[in-house]
């Protein structure tokens, strides 16, 4: 049997987007006839490594050091986690997103310091990363950002998947009913972490301004939201068919699965037009209705445009086209044929 190693950020978990995208395509090769371990960094770096921002460069050579001590057949490397060593192991590098680009999306939220920890050692690691690999980018935007700033071609796009079978849309009452929600609140929500890039600084106060009670479904919560804490995947699609809304003003995303998701549970999105978007925006046009700048009164006007709008033959369109770009089923194919191409199938 072939056996294939992917590199994720921490295999303990599946909480964060790329370690979530690792555990899928785990799955997918599995299925194909892979057998598959799914490693990371051995160890954290030296301080004075990491206050100078060499810290990235010495998890990234850990971890690919340690996958090809295994000797597979294929190794799956990602972001800034896949340092080139001497052979000719086939390699795949994944793409989701640039540290650049989610730093800036940070703004003032970091120090000057970490930003150019992030900026300068990151940066490098994700350039290197991608030399000497099939690189692959997780959105059109990804792979534009990569080729702008590390000078990396990607050789194929391949958008993340989501189970349409479980997101999907369900009877707002019984999935309010099932969260211990109220039947006649109207409810706003947000998924992920209280992070500046994904707009965690605007949904407190346009949410009170609109008339919205603001839930959070993430590790963290804040003051004055109601907090569903961590959700597993049946819970986490309660959440999205309980909500009149989701809310998701980020300021930087390469392909989120929080988009994903929603739109599939045919519920009304408000997001920006960043990372994804624009390639759906594409295809589903009339949803730029729904599309907001990071901006207070921009959210704010368009979440009372959307109180008394019927939305269902948009979401509805939207819920299709994810279902056959997004799915399962498709993301195994993206792959199946991406590894075919490359003569990196079982048994090539």
């Amino acid at each position: 049997m072939s056996h294939a190693v992917i590199v994720s950020p921490d295999p303990r978990n599946a909480a964060g987007g790329v370690e979530r995208m690792c555990v899928l395509l785990s799955g997918v090769l599995e299925a194909d006839g892979w057998s598959v371990d799914i490693i990371g960094p051995t160890g954290e770096p030296r301080r004075w490594l990491s206050r100078i921002g060499a810290g990235y460069l010495a998890r990234s050579f850990s971890a690919t050091r340690a996958a090809r001590r295994i000797e597979p057949d294929l190794l799956v490397t990602n972001g800034y986690l896949g340092i080139s060593l001497p052979g000719k192991m086939p390699r795949v590098h994944v793409y989701h997103g640039t540290m650049v680009g989610d730093t800036r999306g940070e703004g003032g939220d970091l120090s000057g310091t970490e930003r150019a920890r992030r900026v300068v050692g990151a940066g490098l690691a994700e350039a290197i990363a991608g030399r000497g690999a099939t690189v692959v980018s997780v959105s059109d935007a990804a792979a534009g950002e990569v080729r702008r700033y590390y000078g990396v071609r990607s050789d194929a796009v391949i958008p993340n998947g989501i189970d349409t079978d479980t997101f999907r849309p369900r009877e707002r009452a019984g999935a309010r009913s099932r969260l211990g929600l109220a039947e006649t609140a109207r409810f706003c929500l947000f998924v992920g972490r209280m992070q500046h890039r994904k707009g965690g600084d605007l949904l407190i106060p346009v949410s009170r301004e609109a008339g919205y009670e603001l839930m959070i479904a993430g590790a963290e919560g804040v003051p004055g939201a109601h907090h569903l804490g961590v959700l597993d995947a049946e819970s986490l699609a309660d959440a999205y068919s309980a909500a009149d809304c989701v809310l998701f003003p980020s300021r930087y995303e390469a392909c989120s699965y929080v988009v994903l998701e929603a739109l599939a549970c045919g519920v009304p999105l408000l997001t920006t037009e960043v990372g994804w978007m624009p390639t759906f925006l594409r295809a589903v046009p009339e949803y730029r209705s729904l599309c907001v700048q990071p901006t207070h009164d921009e959210i704010v006007a368009r979440l009372h445009w959307l109180a008394d709008r019927d939305t269902e033959g948009l979401t509805s369109k939207a819920r299709a086209y994810v279902v056959k770009h997004n799915s399962l089923k498709r993301y195994a194919e993206y792959w199946r044929d991406l590894l075919n191409a490359a003569g990196l199938s079982p048994g090539s």
